[in-house]
């Protein structure tokens, strides 16, 4: 875990340098290349490869840790930081020959990821086609690979599969005009009838209970965690990580501010130390929950037990919570930070957009994760499509 805290710091360290770039990031629609090599650099990126490939093989706690503290600074670097990080992770769950070829040159890759099952897949000799077009595809700006879940036809049922290809194999169509989390490039990727090989592809349900291909290359825990609390729980870090770094900059604000037309100092309000000490409750619980509750999936499977569906409903529970609990004092704080806040150059109003956008993923819908935990803990079959 010492790596692992060394990277934290690290991360935090490069904090400035990723703020001051934010603005530019949200320019061009994509990471600058300096922050891609900073965290390759920090040893973010490989810090959950596999050690037989160069990786540090390090535990999701201090993962997450790290991608909080790249929230903090900017969200689409935080972001980015998840889906870089994690996604390598993934490709640690493939069968053996897949990973020796992503991780050849480096130990790591830069890959996107959509789990969305919006494309088919025919069997073929050796393979599968894949043909689909697919949203979402976070980070593709700087891929070298991709990976897309498409849905293949077997013995008349449905299987979704998870495919891995090379960024070469597939086209990427500009699309990326939002409002926020712009810096993430998160343009759609299309695979036009593409051969994929039978090593590069995983069936989901093996990946959502942690029964992959690599997990039996792989001896450690890491390898046999389920998929979805994971994505869910790792990915309400950055956003946590962004409500933090607006509450640190409303703090730094109140301090200073003096109010237009009464002259009063806001830190001598009661308002203002009202909402600060507010937002800091809120922000200490949604972490405190956030670490138990990824405490709770890396600690089972380390043991040597199975997530129970209760478990893997309670991950998706914390993270929308995390994530509805970050947007609302993100919003709050900003409303308080004055008119000027709002002005373009602000980070206020730019982690604002951010956090509204990336609290719209399907992970984080709090109706739908709500829903689920509630069907499953009154033994009510959530379905055989539902993200658990």
């Amino acid at each position: 875990m010492e790596y692992g805290n060394e990277i934290v710091e690290r991360v935090r360290e490069l904090a400035p340098k990723l703020a001051e770039r934010a603005q530019a990031a949200e320019a061009e629609r994509r990471l600058p290349d300096e922050t891609i090599a900073d965290l390759a650099a920090a040893g973010l990126l490989d810090m959950l490869v596999p050690k037989r490939f160069g990786g540090a093989e390090l535990e999701f706690e201090a993962m997450a840790a790290a991608c909080r503290a790249a929230g903090a600074a900017c969200a689409s670097t935080g972001w980015l930081s998840v889906i870089y990080t994690l996604h390598n992770w993934m490709v640690g769950l493939f069968p053996e020959q897949a990973q020796a070829e992503v991780w050849a040159d480096r130990s790591y890759a830069l890959i996107p990821c959509t789990l969305s099952p919006s494309g088919t897949a025919q069997p073929v000799d050796g393979g599968h086609t894949v043909t689909g077009r697919w949203s979402w595809g976070s980070g593709v700006m700087h891929a070298d690979h991709v990976m897309v879940m498409a849905l293949v036809t077997v013995d008349d049922s449905i299987e979704p599969r998870l495919f891995l290809l090379p960024r070469a194999d597939v086209t990427v169509h500009d699309v990326w005009h939002t409002s926020g989390m712009r810096g993430t490039g998160s343009n759609d990727i299309e695979v036009p009838g593409v051969f994929v090989p039978a090593h590069r592809s995983v069936p989901l349900l093996e990946l959502t209970e942690g029964r992959s291909p690599g997990s039996h290359v792989h001896p450690g825990a890491l390898y046999r965690t389920p998929l979805v609390p994971v994505f869910a729980l790792t990915g309400a870090a950055p956003v946590l990580g962004v409500a933090e770094g607006v509450l640190a900059r409303f703090t730094e604000r109140t301090r200073k501010r003096v109010m237009s037309y009464s002259g009063e100092r806001q830190r001598d309000l009661m308002s203002g130390q009202i909402r600060l000490a507010t937002a800091s409750a809120d922000l200490t619980a949604a972490r405190l929950l956030l670490d138990d509750a990824l405490r709770e999936v890396t600690g089972t499977v380390a043991a040597g037990g199975t997530l129970t569906m209760a478990q893997r409903a309670r991950a998706r529970l914390v993270a929308a919570h995390v994530a509805g609990t970050s947007r609302r004092v993100v919003n709050e704080l900003c409303s308080a930070a004055g008119a000027s806040a709002q002005f373009s150059d602000s980070p206020f109003q730019r982690a604002q957009r951010d956090v509204n956008t990336i609290s719209g993923h399907v992970v984080f819908d709090p109706d739908a994760a709500f829903a689920l935990y509630g069907k499953i803990e009154l033994g009510i079959d959530p379905g055989p499509v539902t993200l658990v």
